[in-house]
């Protein structure tokens, strides 16, 4: 039996688990977890992968269901400027 992971999907597990962590832990737990961490790796990724960068739009749409604008800007404002730059052009914030 062959076992088959569809990483380049794993995003959707991890938007489940920030709306546990959100509850939890707090709204900037979910946006370290979510965004910090899964998105920009996730990103990266996607810019080796095909099956990845398919998937990034999906994946940048379910953060802006799971955060609003004004927690998504706040969060990104409070960035270093390198982070800060990426992260709004990943998610289409303006500063």
């Amino acid at each position: 039996m062959e076992l088959h992971m569809d990483f380049h999907k794993i995003w959707q597990e991890q938007c489940a688990a920030t709306r546990t962590i959100r509850e939890r832990f707090g709204i900037e737990n979910a946006l370290d977890y979510l965004i910090g961490e899964k998105l920009l790796n996730f990103a990266k990724a996607a810019d080796q992968d095909p099956e990845f960068a398919a998937e990034l739009p999906c994946f940048q749409a379910a953060v802006w269901e799971i955060f609003n604008p004004y927690e998504l800007r706040g969060y990104i404002a409070s960035l270093k400027p390198a982070a800060r730059k990426k992260l709004q052009k990943l998610l289409y914030v303006s500063s």
